[in-house]
């Protein structure tokens, strides 16, 4: 069976791939904001979105987070407060027209309470996929996937 006979092609399949150039400048670009993250430099992370900065963390029920104040308030400063001590560990990089893609794992220790669970000093060890959208060599967005219930049922 193949797609032609179901008129089914891929969103974004037509889209060229990045060239090595710009997947170097976006590397450099999603490195830097990696960096800032894994040392709380919210400000760092902040630059790295020129048109500034937009987070969807697609686990939480409210909508994206918009500008600087709602990114620090709404976002950092809850996560900061549970988890200061976070470990990022990078697993993979995946390019696409529009992306850079990272799977990685997540591991701290529960510090306060985090988003509804209360902290008893458990550790979490959950797999992420962060996507960050481009336009052109332009970090635009950020959105994060992870699973809430495994962060609930490790952290309980």
């Amino acid at each position: 069976m193949s797609s032609q006979e179901h008129e089914f092609t891929l969103p974004g399949a037509d889209l060229p791939q990045p060239d090595a150039e710009l997947r170097k400048r976006r590397e450099a670009v999603v490195a830097e904001h990696t960096i800032a993250e894994h040392v709380w430099d919210i400000d760092g992370v902040l630059a790295t979105f020129p048109r500034g900065g937009v987070y969807r963390p697609l686990p939480y029920e409210e909508g994206p987070f918009i500008g600087e104040k709602a990114i620090k308030e709404g976002y950092f400063a809850d996560l900061q407060a549970a988890f200061p001590q976070a470990d990022h560990e990078l697993i993979h990089v995946h390019h696409s027209p529009t992306a850079v893609i990272l799977e990685a794992q997540f591991r701290a220790t529960q510090q306060a309470d985090f988003r509804g669970i209360p902290n008893r000093g458990k550790t979490v060890d959950a797999p992420v996929a962060v996507f960050f959208h481009f336009d052109g060599d332009v970090l635009i967005d950020e959105t994060l996937y992870f699973d809430m219930a495994t962060f609930a049922r490790q952290l309980a």
